[in-house]
């Protein structure tokens, strides 16, 4: 005998509109949430990067005040991970020039950042995390002697790539061991120039009454500077391994941006 069930026992489904609904709904769901993750992420990043290059301040003004600690990377950078040349002897002819008369920190500084009065002549420098990794000798039988390879702290280098055409490139990044996203920094005179009278008269050997506007070229001689002070603009940017004709050519919002004051 077949049975029959009534329409109250019949255990209802649910219609393709229904599943429909609930997928449109989840994928919703799902698509905001991936949204919002996304979001969250590069909030993080940015955050780390800003954090990098608030950390690359202070090592820059160290290093505009020192500037013999400034490491010069040309063409071989990609292959000689050594640190062996530094930027007032990679360009020497233009920053110590009297190998007799050693120039003055602040004369070397002066004579990198002088000429950089728009961005065209902007000085390019980069500031990174690099991990050392030093050879030491770990046991010696006879003449023998064994190396183990361990790692230091990192630490945080500011470099000049003026003579490979301002470009650093991601091999150079490998070889010299940097940690993280190294920050391209753009040197600029700052506009608290503006409106100093910066040029020392060489007839009465004291201020002229020339006063700087922005664009006006200091003078090439440090001696005939006559303020007690070098004002510049740091903008960081994160560096991209891109051409160097490209990143300066193109308009991009700088991570941070930071006076810095070198003093004599």
């Amino acid at each position: 005998m077949n049975t029959v069930l009534s329409p109250s026992r019949r255990r209802s489904g649910f219609s393709l509109i229904e599943v429909t609904l609930a997928i449109g709904i989840l994928g919703m769901a799902i698509l905001s949430l991936v949204g919002i993750l996304g979001s969250t992420f590069q909030q993080v990043d940015e955050i780390m990067q800003t954090n990098r290059a608030l950390s690359g301040v202070t090592r820059l003004i160290g290093a505009l005040d020192n500037p013999r600690s400034i490491v010069y990377l040309d063409a071989s950078a990609d292959s000689n991970p050594a640190n062996t040349k530094y930027i007032h002897q990679g360009l020497q002819s233009k920053l110590d020039p009297f190998v007799a008369i050693p120039a003055s920190n602040f004369e070397i500084a002066y004579r990198l950042l002088g000429p950089a009065n728009t961005t065209t002549n902007a000085v390019w420098l980069y500031v990174y995390d690099r991990k050392m990794v030093i050879a030491v000798a770990d046991a010696q039988a006879g003449t023998t002697v064994t190396y183990n390879l361990y790692s230091n702290p990192s630490a945080m280098e500011v470099a000049s790539c003026a003579g490979n055409a301002d470009n650093f490139s991601p091999i150079a990044a490998n070889t010299r061991n940097v940690v993280g996203t190294p920050m391209r920094v753009r040197l600029t005179l700052s506009k608290l120039l503006v409106g100093q009278r910066f040029q020392i008269d060489t007839v009465t050997g004291e201020p002229s009454v020339a006063k700087w506007t922005p664009g006006t070229a200091l003078p090439a001689d440090p001696n005939l500077y006559a303020l007690a002070y070098l004002p510049v603009v740091a903008e960081f940017f994160p560096h991209d391994y891109v051409d160097s004709a490209i990143f300066k050519a193109r308009e991009e919002t700088p991570l941070l941006v930071q006076n810095i004051i070198i003093s004599r």
